[in-house]
This record gives structure tokens, sequence and C-alpha cells, in this order.
């Protein structure tokens, strides 16, 4: 059986779009298109926070006492 599945290539890795369940194991073909799908600017903003989280979550020194922490929660637009 063979399935196909949407995905965008970012910051060197394919990112499937959706949630799709590959079994372990599984041979892939991989097409590139030619056309890039534009992003919504909530779309953009979105990535730009997650990538602003993993940033701060990978610079937070353990030696900060916990009331100077900040913590996210998420948002959803």
């Amino acid at each position: 059986m063979m399935q196909a599945y949407r995905a965008r290539f970012e910051r060197g890795r394919i990112v499937p779009l959706g949630d799709p369940v590959i079994p372990e194991g599984s041979e892939m073909i991989i097409t590139i298109l030619d056309a890039t799908t534009p992003e919504s600017p909530a779309e953009k903003q979105r990535k730009a926070l997650a990538r602003f989280r993993e940033d701060v979550q990978g610079s937070i020194d353990e030696a900060v006492p916990d009331f100077e922490r900040v913590a996210f929660r998420e948002v959803v637009v």
C-alpha cells in the first residue's frame, strides 16, 4: 500500500504536516515540489514563538532561583 503525506523542509529537517502515523522501518519516496506553500502570518508567529521557547529553555541556568524564571503557556490563535 502507498500513502502520501504533505511536509515542509525546515531548519534542515523534514516536518510532516498534521500527525501522520508512519510505521517504524517504512520505506519512503520523497518528492520535492517546485512551489513552496506560503505561510500565514499566524503560522510564522507560532513558529517564531516555538523557536524562542526552545532557545530560552536551552539557556535556563539551574542556579537561577525559581522566581526569576519565566513560564510559557500555549496560545492558540
